[in-house]
């Protein structure tokens, strides 16, 4: 997954919802993107209708996907016991998205750094 960049759901939404930045993000033509498995079950869990998840379907056969696997749940299970005494909240999908991030070794690019400025083992974009 060279120049790959793993997107949280954060960006996808604002695109979708036709925010500026986000659709300036995804139009950046120097890197592949990819979203994991998480982000899938996101943005799926958004759709409130079947219009709306068949446009889904078709919105992200455009990006590689980043399967949830045995070694991201491990890394998740340690980031979780490396963070959770420390923060005060924990979002399992963030850890999920960030614990995929480094399972393959790729820079996440968020809209909501707070929720993963925290972790010292991924890159944040």
């Amino acid at each position: 997954m060279e120049n790959t960049i793993l997107l949280d759901s954060n960006i996808l939404i604002a695109a979708f919802r036709r925010n500026e930045d986000a659709v300036s993000i995804l139009s950046n033509k120097n890197f592949n993107f990819a979203i994991s498995d998480i982000t899938t079950m996101e943005l799926f869990a958004g759709c409130k209708t079947v219009e709306k998840r068949k446009e889904m379907e078709n919105i992200l056969k455009f990006y590689a996907q980043a399967p949830f696997t045995q070694n991201v749940s491990q890394k998740a299970i340690a980031l979780i016991k490396r963070y959770a005494v420390s923060r005060n909240t924990l979002h399992l999908p963030d850890i999920l998205i960030a614990a995929t991030a480094l399972n393959y070794n790729l820079p996440l690019k968020t809209l909501n750094t707070k929720d993963f400025d925290f972790i010292r083992e991924i890159t944040l974009l």
